[in-house]
């Protein structure tokens, strides 16, 4: 035969598939997926949970585009190419552009899916936020939402309870003005127990999550005392030494200004139950709350709210 011929009969002889190599890799794959398919799965869920916005997040940043005007005031607007300015200008935003305030942990969500501009992305800054979220009147609230050009404010239990205290350090603030942890001693033993301060219902961020920016006059008030003490390791505490519950915020401050030391505070166990009174926000409407729920402190709360800045 030609040996053009001879050479193709030889390639087709070469890579020829037989019943004994398909088996063959079928074996290997099946013992594959049996031994390591599981640890896989279990990976795979943990990269994408870990920094992977909550359901909760998800739905309300969709509401949040669908049901606000886009800051460029065309949808396609965020598919399109915007060049960088030349080093010694600044970006010129359009008329109808305008910020989501939320905290920087959030930034990349909110623009990822809300297609929405957030004040800052994650990473390092964030001072005016903070500032914004930690605000004790609404009139110096209002003067950062005009810096910051906030028209609506995301908040989720995350930022108003457990990483308040971010907000507190990058505020320039002691985390101690907003909550403190203090000691009990039950049964010859020392017990810790966290308190929040009036400072802490007076903020921003608190008063728009924590109580949807409401007045809110307290059942009742309670005024600790406490003496620092020293530990075996020698660290410092505070022990409780007395607690006092009035029915009103008007006697439990007549009390303490009585008193002769100053050893004394208005406090609360829990963060959705304030004992100062506070005035409604006269600036910020709630327009969305999220259907997912979290109970923290015995109390159910949507996980996402979102608010809209009225000048």
């Amino acid at each position: 035969k030609p040996k053009k011929a001879r050479q193709k009969r030889n390639y087709q002889q070469g890579f020829r598939i037989t019943t004994r190599h398909i088996t063959m890799v079928l074996g290997v794959i099946i013992i594959f997926f049996l031994v390591f398919f599981s640890n896989i799965k279990l990976v795979s869920n943990a990269n994408l949970g870990r920094f992977a916005p909550s359901d909760a997040w998800v739905s309300s940043l969709y509401w949040l585009r669908e049901n606000t005007p886009d800051p460029y005031g065309d949808p396609d607007a965020y598919y399109q190419f915007h060049p960088l300015p030349p080093p010694i200008e600044t970006y010129k935003y359009p008329e109808s552009a305008y910020a989501v305030t939320a905290w920087g942990d959030y930034g990349n969500w909110i623009l990822r899916i809300a297609h929405r501009l957030p004040n800052r992305p994650p990473g390092p800054g964030g001072e005016r936020i903070a500032i914004f979220f930690t605000s004790h009147d609404e009139e110096s609230a209002q003067e950062m939402a005009y810096l910051l050009g906030t028209a609506y404010i995301i908040l989720d239990n995350d930022t108003a309870t457990d990483k308040f205290w971010a907000l507190a350090q990058w505020s320039g603030q002691q985390v101690t003005d907003f909550f403190e942890t203090y000691f009990v001693r039950q049964e010859n033993e020392l017990k810790s127990v966290n308190l929040f301060y009036p400072e802490y219902y007076r903020s921003m961020a608190v008063r728009l999550y924590n109580f949807d920016g409401k007045a809110i006059t307290p059942k009742e008030s309670t005024v600790i005392s406490y003496e620092e003490r020293e530990v075996q390791n020698g660290e410092p505490i505070k022990l409780i030494t007395s607690a006092q519950t009035f029915t009103n915020y008007d006697e439990a401050t007549a009390y303490i200004s009585s008193q002769n030391s100053t050893d004394f505070k208005i406090v609360s166990m829990n963060p959705f139950i304030s004992p100062v009174p506070l005035e409604a926000l006269e600036h910020y409407k709630l327009i969305h709350s999220s259907e997912e729920v979290v109970l923290k402190a015995g109390i159910t709360t949507p996980e996402v709210k979102i608010f809209e800045y009225i000048e």
